[in-house]
């Protein structure tokens, strides 16, 4: 894991399939209106999030262009797969895509460059959420990926990654199936600790074996993990910080803390399909999302980390959302090479 912008090692198409199949918005504005279409179709997780997204950046967006914006349930991967198949003609004009697919589709060579010159919010973004994606798309929003806690469980709360192979959580733990969100990570965090990386892994493997132990249950989703830490069926879970702190709001005895290593990182990113039609209307969504408008309304109600500069968290969120230099990034252009026999691998020997 590294801070540092992200390699480039090869990535083939069999690969990816096989792990997962100053300028102002008053000069873009005429370019909206004269836009032959005023419908565009995006992606986006349901509940609270759509909630708080429709609000914050889709609602500002219609009313200032008129232009209506579908939001297309689903995952990642069906989005991605949709996206490959329908490559001369997107059936999904702008991807809103998160780890791992978000970077599949880069490698896919799927993704048109981004630029300030077209979406002046750009500028204002922390470097690492757009050169991260080779400028082939731009972070929306981040959540930590650190450690989630029962108050009344636990006596010493903890404090580094290493504390989850404390022998005294034997049966307590649960952490995500490599499948789940924040998996891999997991296990490139793994080899970290113990002297590896993404792209020397075997330490994450023998990490993770010794982990076998503590681990009550792989959670395959965010509503599992919620679950197994509000029936108190788990002292510790690697888990993401929004939705701890929902839990703790809601009156669950639950606590998240960034471990001194770093938390790690989830993220929601925006990528223009080369055979979109209605590009212009897409930068100027992008551009709405990464305003500073936006980014405030939503990262302070779901409580995650903004990806524009200016935009200030407040209350709780500021709190609660560790900033950027207490974050560790995972080199997803070395993970997603060897995502599927990574699984295959795990569900073997760690899981099974």
């Amino acid at each position: 894991m590294s801070k540092k912008p992200f390699s480039t090692p090869a990535i083939t198409r069999r690969s990816i399939l096989a792990s997962g199949a100053s300028i102002t918005l008053a000069m873009s504005a005429p370019r909206i209106a004269g836009a032959q279409s005023k419908r565009v179709v995006s992606t986006i997780f349901g509940g609270k999030f759509e909630e708080i997204y429709r609000k914050a950046v889709i609602a500002p967006f219609t009313k200032k262009t008129g232009v209506d914006v579908v939001l297309k349930y689903g995952n990642g991967s069906q989005w991605l797969t949709s996206a490959i198949v329908n490559k001369d003609n997107p059936e999904i004009d702008l991807l809103w895509l998160a780890y791992p697919e978000s970077v599949r589709a880069i490698a896919e060579g799927l993704c048109m460059e981004l630029s300030p010159a077209e979406i002046p919010n750009l500028k204002d973004v922390a470097p690492v959420w757009y050169d991260g994606y080779r400028k082939q798309g731009v972070g929306f929003d981040y959540a930590a990926f650190g450690i989630a806690y029962r108050t009344d469980m636990v006596k010493d709360p903890p404090t580094s990654w290493s504390d989850l192979w404390k022998p005294e959580f034997k049966g307590k733990l649960s952490i995500p199936d490599i499948t789940a969100s924040g998996g891999y990570e997991t296990l490139v965090l793994a080899a970290t600790l113990n002297g590896g990386s993404a792209s020397n892994i075997e330490p994450g493997f023998e990490a993770l074996k010794r982990l076998r132990p503590n681990i009550r249950k792989f959670y395959k989703s965010n509503p599992e993990a919620t679950q197994l830490l509000q029936r108190g069926e788990v002292a510790m879970c690697a888990w993401f910080n929004g939705r701890a702190w929902d839990l703790a709001d809601g009156g669950t005895p639950v606590a998240w803390v960034a471990p001194k290593e770093g938390a790690l990182v989830g993220m929601v990113s925006y990528h223009i399909p080369h055979g979109t039609k209605d590009k212009e209307i897409c930068k100027e969504l992008i551009n709405q999302a990464i305003s500073v408008e936006s980014q405030e309304i939503f990262c302070n109600e779901m409580q995650y980390g903004p990806v524009n500069t200016k935009a200030k968290l407040s209350g709780k969120a500021a709190e609660r959302v560790p900033p950027l230099d207490k974050l560790t990034l995972t080199d997803w252009f070395s993970v997603v090479p060897n995502a599927g026999l990574w699984l295959d691998r795990f569900n073997r020997e760690v899981a099974g």
